[in-house]
């Protein structure tokens, strides 16, 4: 039996409808592949569904039939987020991430081979590779959101909290730097004119290097502000009592 493609299963079971001409009550539908949306479009497949005509179908129809309702999409399995069955070992994590980041770097045209380094709070996956600038992506949000989904991987898989970093070449590096230029610029700021400034929105490691790089400095404060990806620092004049 032929089988049909679609965004999602109902797509696709339209699709086959309207090609043999007949209605969803005329035929079983044996959903193949329940497609996959993927993330910031990697990893998108299509539905695929095979549609086989029941024994004694009605009078086929020579006009397309209504839209109809598909059944229930389930839910498709995503090894990166779906709570396990059981928790997996260290080392079956790492190869499992590690596999995975391959996979996903490969299909956006940037593959890479990956050196694993750990300390007591932190494991760093090290991706080499000879385009950089494209996997790093615009303001690194291409090699954030990888590092987003690992942890998110990591997280649903071992018990503890490790941090997962991603670093591309010194990446990290040069951005640690770059953002504790900014808080110290911010500081000298909020010094000057009494106002409080804020800083641009990042992600979470980031603002955990502000907090830290501002702690000593007794004539400022800071504090996070917003919901999300927007969440950003805001650093203010110290409070005095």
């Amino acid at each position: 039996m032929p089988t049909y493609e679609g965004s999602d299963i109902q797509a696709a079971v339209n699709e086959g409808l309207q090609a043999m001409h007949l209605t969803r009550e005329e035929v079983t539908v044996d959903v193949l592949e329940a497609g996959k949306k993927g993330f910031l479009g990697f990893g998108r497949r299509l539905a695929v569904v095979r549609l086989t005509p029941n024994e004694q179908p009605s009078q086929v129809k020579q006009s397309a039939p209504a839209p109809v309702q598909a059944p229930v999409e389930p839910t498709p399995t995503d090894n990166l987020t779906s709570t396990p069955q059981k928790r997996k070992s260290g080392a079956e994590t790492e190869a499992e991430l590690s596999a995975y980041l391959e996979a996903i770097t490969a299909q956006i045209g940037t593959p890479v081979s990956i050196h694993v380094t750990h300390d007591h709070r932190s494991t760093t996956y090290h991706l080499k590779t000879d385009k950089e600038g494209l996997l790093i992506g615009k303001h690194g949000k291409t090699i954030n959101a990888l590092q987003y989904l690992a942890q998110t991987y990591f997280d649903h898989h071992m018990k503890g909290k490790q941090t997962i970093i991603l670093e591309v070449g010194d990446y990290r590096q040069r951005r640690a730097a770059i953002v504790s230029h900014l808080a110290d610029k911010a500081a000298r700021e909020v010094v000057a004119t009494g106002k409080p400034v804020f800083l641009e929105p990042m992600p979470g490691f980031e603002r955990k290097i502000v907090h830290g790089h501002l702690a000593t400095n007794h004539h400022v404060q800071t504090h996070s502000e917003g919901q999300g990806d927007r969440r950003s620092i805001v650093v203010e004049l110290a409070r005095t009592f």
